[in-house]
């Protein structure tokens, strides 16, 4: 009987463990690809979360799925500072990146450190916030899972600029472009707007490049225009005129900035695709 208890355990022991393997698998760790601490201290907490609390800080964190909105709420999420504090949003939203094909996005509102001598460094997902499925026309794929015990230490500083975290071509209902052959959504980390004086939001086509693959040689296209713009999101939409198949889009330096007005380092990123 005793060694019947202890065969008992071994098994118990052992199924503990593929029970904690599996839920690792279930939730891959790079479902948070960014947090950006974009704003110290300027956002009204009355206008924004409809609570007293002064000036807030604005946080973006950047999922690589879209995320379920009626699973969303501010006890969700934790952000660690760099003395241990843990403190909790005052408020969430996914707006303004609310839009079909966009809420990856998650604006959180509160007070989350000093930029200098107590910045944030860690965002943990302590609630049950789910993922949802991507739209038809999106080329992204997705998975449907509960992020709760996701976490990522890379919390982009106040005084970094913004870069891009995702994209994906669109197609359908889903695509603004009113010409073009083929249309590649980005994303950046932040909200983002001209940096070079003089120049508006429908300009920022020129200064995206999209690269096609020919044999190992990438091939530099830049877009004809873009859309998706003047909705103060961090989505903008790229219209090419080339069939050859978009594989990464690049954006040089000093060419958009931040909320905080922290212009860009040159910033690349490869699209994503689901492979039948």
């Amino acid at each position: 009987m005793r060694n019947l208890f202890k065969l008992f355990i071994v098994i118990l022991l052992f199924s503990c463990k593929n029970i904690d393997e599996e839920i690792y698998i279930d939730k891959p760790q790079d479902a948070i690809v960014s947090a950006f601490f974009g704003l110290d201290n300027v956002l009204p907490s009355l206008f924004l979360c409809n609570q007293l609390g002064g000036q807030l800080d604005g946080m973006p964190v950047n999922f690589k799925f879209p995320l379920d909105v009626s699973s969303l709420s501010e006890t969700d999420f934790e952000v660690l500072d760099s003395l241990g504090n843990i403190h909790t949003p005052m408020c969430v939203s996914l707006g303004p990146a609310n839009e079909n094909g966009e809420n990856r996005t998650v604006l959180l509102l509160g007070e989350f450190g000093t930029p200098i001598t107590n910045p944030p460094v860690e965002v943990r997902v302590v609630g049950d916030l789910f993922t949802t499925d991507t739209f038809s026309g999106e080329s992204a794929c997705s998975e449907i899972i509960n992020l709760n015990g996701i976490t990522t230490s890379n919390v982009i500083p106040l005084a970094e600029g913004p870069s891009l975290f995702f994209a994906q071509r669109i197609e359908g209902n889903l695509n603004e472009c009113n010409s073009g052959s083929q249309t590649i959504q980005v994303a950046w980390n932040g909200g983002v707007t001209p940096y070079i004086s003089g120049d508006t939001e429908y300009d920022l086509f020129e200064y995206y490049i999209g690269y096609s693959d020919s044999s190992g040689v990438l091939i530099p296209h830049t877009p004809i225009s873009i859309a998706d713009i003047y909705d103060n999101d961090n989505f903008h939409q790229l219209c090419f005129s080339t069939s050859d198949d978009i594989v990464k889009i690049s954006m040089m330096a000093n060419t958009v900035e931040d909320p905080n007005h922290d212009p860009n380092l040159y910033s690349e990123i490869s699209f994503s695709s689901c492979t039948p």
